[in-house]
């Protein structure tokens, strides 16, 4: 009887720490599964040499990667391969639709300045934000639809950073006029995207030159 009882007093003893190590395990699987949820599927643009696990090639581009990434606590963050592959089972394909569906919600924040010349005519669009997945917007057909009225079916748009995009109409000469400027934006961005030239058309997006090319 006496046996008996130390066991009770034992078991009981012991099942509180079970009891909140278990809730606590619980709570952090919750934690886990919730931080999880909530990231952000954000298409990322980049020079090439910056290293990631989880890229695919611009058409036409030399030095410009997309990159796999998403809105974490510390700002934008790559996925790991092994992430990547556990968030989309469809692969490239399932990301890049996600991505972009989320960019598109933030497409109405945008609001272009247009610089123009001293005659009044527009030389460019300059859209300027803080937030990351406004980039990928360029891969969205809504994108060129805002632009169409002022500069055509054909754009060519410059993306020295990860708070800037410009956009011309299809005219190289007036976009040569303002390499030196923009190559140098690139160079002192702190988070560079691009150095290269994006054509945005019917067919897509694809790279046509490069800044620092005369």
């Amino acid at each position: 009887m006496r046996f008996f009882i130390i066991i009770i007093l034992i078991i009981s003893s012991f099942s509180p720490e079970l009891s909140i190590a278990q809730r606590l395990q619980q709570e952090g699987i919750a934690k886990n599964d919730k931080s999880h949820k909530l990231k952000e599927p954000i298409l990322i643009i980049q020079p090439k040499n910056m290293r990631s696990e989880v890229i695919m090639m611009v058409p036409g581009a030399k030095k410009t990667v997309y990159s796999a990434g998403y809105l974490g606590e510390l700002g934008v963050t790559p996925f790991r391969a092994e992430e990547f592959r556990g968030e989309f089972r469809g692969g490239w394909r399932e990301f890049r639709e996600r991505a972009l569906l989320a960019t598109k919600s933030h497409l109405k924040s945008i609001k272009p300045i247009y610089v123009r010349d001293s005659l009044g005519k527009i030389e460019y669009a300059l859209i300027q934000s803080e937030n990351p997945s406004i980039i990928a917007a360029i891969k969205t057909s809504q994108f060129r639809d805002l632009f169409k009225d002022k500069f055509g079916d054909n754009l060519l748009v410059v993306i020295p950073n990860r708070s800037t995009i410009i956009i011309f109409s299809a005219d190289k000469n007036r976009l040569n006029a303002y390499k030196k400027t923009f190559y140098q934006m690139y160079l002192d961005s702190i988070y560079p995207v691009s150095r290269e030239v994006f054509l945005i058309n019917a067919e897509g997006l694809s790279v046509i030159g490069d800044l620092k090319s005369p």
